[in-house]
C-alpha cells in the first residue's frame, strides 16, 4: 500500500477481511460475496480488494452484479468495462438491465429502487451483497435527509448493514474517506468509469457533493467527519427509543384478512391513536421500515396522519408514499398498496385443476392442493374443469348460501361480511360449476360443496412468491 493511502487511511486487504469478519462472522469464509459493481471507482477499488482476499484464500466465492440503467448514453460502455475488468480478474458478472418508471418523484430514487429489486434477487438463497459506499457518501446522506425533513432515524445516515432479501447487505469501506480510495486506486493503477452524471447538479446528491460539502470544509475542515460521528452517535442514542417503538408497534399491527394480503402487516389505527402523539409517528416511521420502505419527511408524516390515520370514520382515504405505492386506510386499518395493481382482470375462463393445480393470474396464483387448510374447510370438487368467474360477471341479485353461515345473500353482502378490501373485490377468482358457486379461494365453501370427511381440496388465492415457497 502507498504511502499516500496510509496517511490517509489504513486501507488493506487484511483490514477489509477483519471488517468482514467482525460483522460476517460465522457466515466467513464459506458465504458468498456479491460486489455491486457500477465500475465506479468505489465499487473498483472494492472489488480489486475482495479478489485479493480470494487469493489469498481468506474468502471463498467473490462475484459481481452490474445494474444496467440505460440513462447516459454510455452505458453499454460500462457494462462492457465492468465485463472486461471482471474477466481480467476471474470475477463471476451478471449484468441486468432494468427500466426506469419516473412519476413524479424524481429519477434518483426511481434508480435505486430499481437497483435494490435487482440486489434482493442477487442474494436468493443467502450471501452478502457488498457496496462501496465511503465516509464521504455517509456525510452526504446525513445532510440531504436532514434537508429533506428527516426524523431523528434517517440522521442515522446509511446503515453498515442490514438485512437483504435471503441474504445481507454490508458496506465494508463506511468509515473510508474518499481520498484513501482514490489513494488506492491510482497507487495500483486501477481502471474505472468516471460517470458524467456526477458532475450534473440537477441531482441533489451532486450538488451537495460538488459545491456545498467543500465550501463547508473550507470553512470548517474536518465537517464531513465529524458530521459522521455525530450521526452514529444519534444513532446510538436511538436504540432505546427503537426498542421501545418496536414494542408499541407490536401492539398495533394486526394480519387480516392474512387469507388475501399474506399476512401483510396492517396497523389497527385505533390503537395507534391511543399512543401518544411523537410515539404516532415513530410507529408509522416503523412499520414502513419494517416492509422495506424508505421511512418518510416530516411533510409526509403529517399528510399520512392528516389525510389518513383522522380521516373521518366513514371514509376510505389513501396517499402516494412513493412512486409505486399507496397507505390507505380501510375499516379501521392501515396498509400499504401499489400504486399499479398487477393483478389480472381476467375474463370467465376454464380451469383444469385436476391438469394444472396451479393456475397464474397476474401476480397472483389459483393453487388447488390436496387436504383442508388451517381454518378452512375441506372442498369437495367436482372431477371437471370449473369456470373461474369475477365479480363483474355475476348478477347482483344471485343469492348464495355459504356452508356454515345462516342465509342467502348476495356476493355483495358476503363481500362485505368477510371484510374484503375493496381493491382486491373485482380480482378475486370465483368458483364455479355451471350456473353454481362451489367457492371463494380462502373465503369460503358454498352450500354442497363441503368434504364431508375432511380429505377434500383447499384453494388458495396467494402471491405468487408465496407458491413458489410452498413448491
Amino acid at each position: 500500500m502507498s504511502s499516500v493511502a496510509s496517511s490517509c487511511y489504513p486501507l488493506s486487504p487484511e483490514w477489509v477481511f477483519n471488517q468482514l469478519s467482525l460483522n460476517l462472522q460465522s457466515l466467513l469464509p464459506e458465504c458468498p460475496l456479491t460486489v455491486a459493481f457500477s465500475g465506479g471507482v468505489d465499487s473498483t477499488v472494492l472489488l480489486h480488494l475482495l479478489t485479493l482476499l480470494r487469493d489469498q484464500g481468506a474468502v471463498s466465492k467473490v462475484q459481481a452484479v452490474h445494474v444496467h440503467h440505460g440513462l447516459s448514453k454510455h452505458a453499454d460502455q460500462w457494462a462492457e468495462h465492468c465485463q472486461s475488468v471482471c474477466d481480467q480478474w476471474q470475477v463471476p458478472l451478471t449484468i441486468v438491465r432494468v427500466s426506469l418508471e419516473n412519476e413524479g418523484y424524481g429519477l434518483e430514487q426511481a434508480a435505486r429502487e430499481a437497483r435494490y429489486q435487482v440486489f434482493v434477487n442477487a442474494v436468493k438463497g443467502g450471501g452478502c451483497l457488498l457496496q462501496g459506499h465511503h465516509r464521504d457518501d455517509q456525510a452526504e446522506t446525513v445532510l440531504l435527509r436532514l434537508f429533506r425533513g428527516t426524523g431523528v432515524d434517517g440522521i442515522q445516515g446509511i446503515p453498515e448493514q442490514r438485512p437483504l432479501g435471503d441474504g445481507v447487505l454490508f458496506r465494508p469501506l463506511l468509515v473510508v474517506p474518499r481520498s484513501s480510495i482514490d489513494a488506492w486506486a491510482h497507487s495500483h493503477n486501477l481502471e474505472f468509469i468516471e460517470d458524467d452524471s456526477n458532475r450534473d447538479e440537477r441531482f441533489s446528491r451532486n450538488f451537495l457533493r460538488q459545491r456545498l460539502i467543500p465550501m463547508v470544509e473550507d470553512r470548517w475542515p474536518g465537517a464531513s467527519g465529524r458530521l459522521v460521528e455525530f450521526a452514529r452517535e444519534v444513532g446510538q442514542m436511538n436504540q432505546s427509543v427503537q426498542q421501545e417503538t418496536r414494542i408499541q408497534l407490536q401492539s398495533c399491527i394486526d394480519y387480516r384478512p392474512q387469507w388475501l394480503l399474506d399476512r401483510q402487516p396492517l396497523i389497527n389505527s385505533k390503537a395507534l391513536q391511543e399512543l401518544d402523539t411523537r410515539s404516532r409517528k415513530l410507529v408509522i416511521r416503523e412499520w414502513l421500515k419494517m416492509q422495506g420502505i424508505q421511512p418518510p419527511s416530516r411533510d409526509t408524516l403529517k399528510r399520512i396522519f392528516r389525510e389518513v390515520v383522522d380521516a373521518r370514520v366513514d371514509a376510505e382515504p389513501q396517499i402516494k408514499i412513493s412512486d409505486c405505492l399507496l397507505l390507505s386506510r380501510y375499516q379501521g386499518m392501515l396498509v400499504v398498496l401499489e400504486a399499479k395493481t398487477r393483478l389480472l382482470s381476467f375474463a370467465p375462463m376454464l380451469w383444469d385443476w385436476q391438469k394444472d393445480s396451479e393456475l397464474r393470474l397476474g401476480e397472483r396464483s389459483l393453487v388447488c392442493y390436496q387436504g383442508s387448510a388451517e381454518n378452512f374447510r375441506a372442498i369437495c370438487l367436482p372431477e371437471k374443469p370449473l369456470l373461474l368467474k369475477r365479480r363483474c360477471h355475476i348478477p347482483g341479485d344471485e343469492k348464495i348460501a355459504i356452508a356454515g353461515r345462516k342465509g342467502r345473500k348476495t356476493l355483495k353482502k358476503w363481500l362485505q361480511d368477510y371484510k374484503v378490501p375493496p381493491w382486491l373485490r373485482e380480482y378475486l377468482p370465483f368458483i364455479y360449476e355451471g350456473e353454481q358457486m362451489v367457492a371463494a379461494p380462502g373465503l369460503w365453501v358454498c352450500e354442497g360443496y363441503c368434504s364431508r370427511t375432511g380429505d377434500g381440496f383447499s384453494l388458495h388465492w396467494q402471491s405468487c412468491i408465496q407458491s413458489c415457497i410452498q413448491n
